[in-house]
């Protein structure tokens, strides 16, 4: 079964976009992938849990929260969130596509990612991949944190085996 899991793994997260500039932001992007699942790696041979890299990656996620908040007109403004979240060149790194954006919701697709990109590389599990997702995705949650009521929601993913990674940004008030 996760060999199958694998295969499908590998088969969904086969990029489209490959020009030089965003190739090379995909190569930086591994790089704080093996980074981080090699710190894990450590601290767990030293009988350490994941929970600091959870909390340091949630701090981070945080702070890009609010350097982005400063940066909108409106931070409360879901349609100026979904714009800044998809613009620049992380788009193309991610290869986001816009599902949704409204006043209330913005929901983006992820059709590749460098991080589960440089897991496969490095031969970790189905269940490490996951985690590893599981954990950096605590950025994009803590990202929420910086605006006054707006709610996280992390559908399926490409580590987990999904055709993309499901991301979802809404009003609390929705």
């Amino acid at each position: 079964m996760s060999d199958d899991l694998l295969d499908k793994i590998k088969e969904n997260n086969t990029p489209s976009v490959t020009d030089e500039v965003t190739l090379a932001l995909r190569g930086v992007t591994e790089k704080r992938a093996s980074t981080i699942a090699n710190m894990i790696d450590e601290a767990r041979s030293k009988g350490l849990d994941d929970g600091f890299a959870r909390a340091a990656i949630y701090h981070y996620g945080a702070a890009n929260g609010s350097d982005m908040a400063q940066s909108m007109q409106d931070s409360n403004n879901m349609l100026e969130f979904s714009q800044s979240f998809t613009s620049g060149l992380e788009a193309k790194v991610y290869e986001m596509e816009l599902i949704k954006a409204t006043e209330d919701e913005f929901q983006v697709h992820f059709h590749y990612c460098p991080y589960v990109n440089k897991w496969l590389q490095q031969n970790r599990t189905v269940d490490e991949m996951a985690n590893l997702c599981d954990i950096c995705m605590e950025g994009d949650k803590a990202l929420a944190t910086a605006f006054s009521d707006l709610e996280f929601e992390l559908g399926n993913t490409l580590a987990k085996g999904g055709r993309v990674c499901e991301i979802t940004y809404r009003k609390s008030s929705y």
